[in-house]
Parts: C-alpha cells; structure tokens; sequence
C-alpha cells in the first residue's frame, strides 16, 4: 500500500504540581507524522517528557518513549479542516479530524495515547510554515473519504444474486438487444 500524503504535527502540553516542599513541572511533546493511505489513515507518535523538580533538590529527569502506531480505516473518518484559532489559546493552525465513530480514534484517544479532548477528533497542532501541507492534507483526507464511502454505496446498491459482468449498460432497457426490435 503505497503512502501518498503525509504531514508532521506537534503537541505540547505542560502541568505544574505545587507542595509544601517545592513544585513539580512536567512538559510533554509529542512530535507525529501523519500518514495517508488508500485505505487507512496511519498516525504515529513519539512523546518526549521532561520532568523538572525544584524543592529539596534540584532535579531534571527526561524520558523518551517508543514510537506508537495506530491504523484508522477510512470508513471511520469524515473528513478534516484547518483552522486558524487566533481568538483562542493557544493560538496557531490547528488540523481537525473527525471520526463517524467514536471507536475509530479509541486507541489515540486515552491516557496512553495523546490525551485528545473529544474521542471523535482529533486536533493537533501545525507549524505554520507548514499551513499549505496542512490543507493539501485534509484536502486529500477529506477526497479519500468521499471516494471510499461512493465506493461503499456503489457497491451496496446492488440487489444480492445479480453478476455485475451480466447487468445491461446504463441506459439500456433489459430484454432488448441490438438485434431485438419491436418494429414489425
């Protein structure tokens, strides 16, 4: 299955913890990728944690985790959009997917994955040097989806029993054949 759209995202996002002996910041980044099939959508992710502790000691600890992959068919996407939140924050291009079920981003959804706010879509930020890739991007995504799900109803229109090879041409009346005439 070859990839023909792809596009590279990042999520920040930064807590702080206050006790009596000091605080606790932890600032996480998750830099993705993602990746747009035929069939499916493919995103992948890489968090990288920083755990800074200031009280008693001073102390820094930085963790990296293994690259995850989930696989979204996309029969469970509607489509996406880009949009510009200048009057929210954070400010910045923000890539919107939304799902036409909530299982489709089940496994991107929770706390082992990127934490999102609604489990029907998926928002991540874009670089803004990036605005023209981003709209190329749901362009595509939004194409696919259109094409997969024309292909479903096609698909589905016909009656069970019938061999597509053996159905007149559109147009034809059934029964009439070149040959055939009601002329006498």
């Amino acid at each position: 299955m070859a990839s023909f759209s792809a596009l590279p995202f990042t999520l920040r996002r930064k807590s702080e913890v206050f006790s009596g002996l000091g605080m606790t910041t932890t600032t996480e980044t998750v830099h993705g990728l993602l990746r747009l099939d035929r069939e499916e959508l493919t995103i992948q992710w890489r968090l990288a944690r920083k755990v800074e502790h200031l009280g008693g000691e001073i102390r820094s600890d930085e963790e990296l985790e293994a690259v995850r992959e989930v696989h979204v068919p996309l029969r469970g996407l509607v489509g996406a959009l880009v949009k510009n939140r200048w009057w929210a924050w954070p400010l910045g291009l923000r890539l919107e997917i939304t799902a036409s079920d909530l299982g489709s981003f089940q496994e991107v959804a929770g706390q082992t994955g990127l934490k999102m706010a609604h489990p029907a879509q998926l928002v991540v930020g874009i670089k803004r040097r990036d605005r023209l890739a981003a709209q190329e991007f749901a362009a595509d995504l939004t194409l696919v989806v259109a094409e997969t799900a024309l292909e479903a109803s096609v698909g589905h229109r016909s009656l069970p029993g019938i061999d597509k090879a053996s159905e007149p041409p559109f147009g034809a009346i059934p029964g009439q054949g070149e040959g055939d005439s009601n002329e006498g």
